[in-house]
C-alpha cells in the first residue's frame, strides 16, 4: 500500500523568487546583470533583488571566512493567504516565522535536509517590488586569470 501524502491544499502557484548566498555579491550582481541581462530592483547592505520576467533572483552575502554558499531559500507563491497557516499545520510542516509586508505576507518553513522554504502571498502577484533602491552600476567584470 502506497503512503499517504499531504493534501494539496496550499494553492502553490510556482516560484516567487529564490535567494542564493555568494562570497562576492558585487561580482555575482555584475554578472547576472551585464552577462544575462537582469534587472537589478533592490541593493541593500547585505542582499541585492535582480529580476527577469516576473521572477526574482535575491542575492544575499555568505557569511565570512569559509562559510557556506548556495541556496539561502526558495520561495513559492500561494494562491490564497487565508488559512494558510492552519494547513501547513495540518500537513504537520514545522513554520520557523511569518512576516507581514505592505506588499505580501510569509510563513516561513523548515524542509527537508534544512532547506529553508518561503511560502509567499502578494495581494497583486504581478508586482514584485523591493523597499532598498537600487545601487549604482558597477564596473565591468575583469577576467580571472
Amino acid at each position: 500500500m502506497p503512503a499517504k501524502t499531504a493534501p494539496r491544499e496550499f494553492g502553490l502557484l510556482g516560484f516567487d523568487h529564490i535567494d542564493v548566498r555568494v562570497k562576492d555579491r558585487a561580482r555575482a550582481r555584475r554578472f547576472f546583470v551585464e552577462q544575462l541581462g537582469m534587472d537589478v530592483i533592490g541593493d541593500g547592505p547585505d542582499h541585492t533583488f535582480l529580476l527577469f520576467g516576473d521572477q526574482v533572483l535575491g542575492l544575499r552575502d555568505a557569511a565570512d571566512g569559509p562559510g557556506p554558499v548556495g541556496i539561502d531559500h526558495i520561495a513559492l507563491r500561494v494562491s490564497e493567504w487565508t488559512g494558510l497557516r492552519s494547513r501547513v499545520g495540518r500537513a504537520r510542516v514545522t513554520i520557523t516565522g511569518e512576516k507581514e509586508r505592505e506588499n505580501s505576507r510569509s510563513l516561513y518553513l523548515r524542509g527537508p535536509e534544512g532547506l529553508r522554504i518561503e511560502l509567499v502571498w502578494r495581494p497583486d502577484p504581478n508586482v514584485h517590488t523591493c523597499t532598498s533602491a537600487p545601487a549604482p552600476v558597477l564596473a565591468p567584470i575583469e577576467d580571472e586569470e
